[in-house]
C-alpha cells in the first residue's frame, strides 16, 4: 500500500467526545499499514494540538498528537495543518505542538484532490 495518501479533517475539540482520539487511532493504524496522514485541525479541533494541555480525567491529546507527528518524520509521512483563522479565534496560533503548520483551506483543497481518501470527524 505504499504511496496511498489519507486526509483527516478533525472538527470537534479534543475532549468534547471521541472524535479525536478516533482520528488518532484510524491515523496510527493508517501508518502502520504504510500510508501517509496529512491532519487538517479545523474549528474547535485546532485544540488538538495545543500545548500545555492539563486535563484532569483524560489523557493528554496533545501529547499523542505530537508523537504520531515526531514519528512522521520518516516514512510514511504524517503533516499536520491547523486552520489560521479558527487558531486566531481561540488564541492558540502560537501554541501549537512541533510539527503543526498554519495554514488555510486552500491547503486542506490541495490534500484532498492529492488524497486516496478524505475522513472528517466532528
Amino acid at each position: 500500500m505504499t504511496g496511498k495518501q489519507l486526509t483527516l479533517v478533525s472538527i470537534n475539540g479534543p475532549y468534547r467526545d471521541e472524535a479525536a482520539f478516533t482520528l488518532l487511532r484510524l491515523a496510527h493504524a493508517a501508518k502502520e499499514k504504510g500510508i501517509t496522514v496529512n491532519f487538517f485541525n479545523y474549528l474547535d479541533a485546532t485544540v488538538i494540538g495545543h500545548k500545555d494541555q492539563a486535563p484532569k480525567e483524560f489523557p493528554v491529546i496533545e501529547t499523542i498528537f505530537g508523537n504520531i507527528l515526531k514519528k512522521g518524520l520518516k516514512k510514511p509521512k504524517a503533516d499536520a495543518i491547523a486552520c489560521i483563522k479558527c487558531t486566531e479565534a481561540r488564541g492558540v496560533t502560537k501554541y501549537q505542538t512541533e510539527g503543526v503548520v498554519i495554514g488555510g483551506l486552500y491547503d486542506l483543497a490541495e490534500w484532498i484532490s492529492e488524497s486516496d481518501k478524505t475522513v472528517m470527524l466532528g
